[in-house]
């Protein structure tokens, strides 16, 4: 099965990251400003876009400081039942590194190559808002 797999580094502390990637506020700031984000595990995060019929459903697996780990239960056929995880470590010289991973697709399809792209353009954003604060969302209502 092909999976996405990326690292890079956020010029913020883990906390921040980790709040950007949990709460309202924070998937609103670099994913989409339509996020329903509850914070227990098992509970469904729902994030939608726009001309999208459909919500992605991402159950949340695991929420500790350090990591966050979604498996998606509704949303494009081929995301249904991979699984998507933030690993956050600090870095000694400040800042964070972000481990990403997106798991489980069937196939090297259109859709996986499409959510590969995209991915790159969406997780910049999510560094930029947690190194200043200022919201860039990849979709706004």
């Amino acid at each position: 099965m092909p999976d996405i797999l990326m690292q890079f580094d956020v010029a913020a502390e883990p906390a921040t990251v980790f709040a950007a990637i949990t709460t309202q506020q924070g998937l609103a700031g670099w994913w989409s400003t339509r996020a329903e984000v509850p914070s227990a595990v098992g509970q469904v995060v729902k994030v939608s876009f726009p001309d999208a019929p459909m919500t992605w459903d991402l159950r949340i697996v695991d929420a500790q400081p350090d990591r966050l780990a979604w498996h998606c239960v509704g949303g494009p056929p081929q995301w249904i039942n991979t699984d998507i995880a933030f690993g956050l470590g600090p870095k000694p010289e400040g800042g964070t590194l972000v481990m990403f991973d997106h798991r489980g697709f069937a196939e090297p399809d259109a859709m996986f190559r499409t959510v590969s792209y995209h991915w790159a353009h969406i997780l910049s954003r999510l560094a930029s808002y947690a190194e200043t604060g200022k919201p860039d969302p990849y979709a706004s209502f």
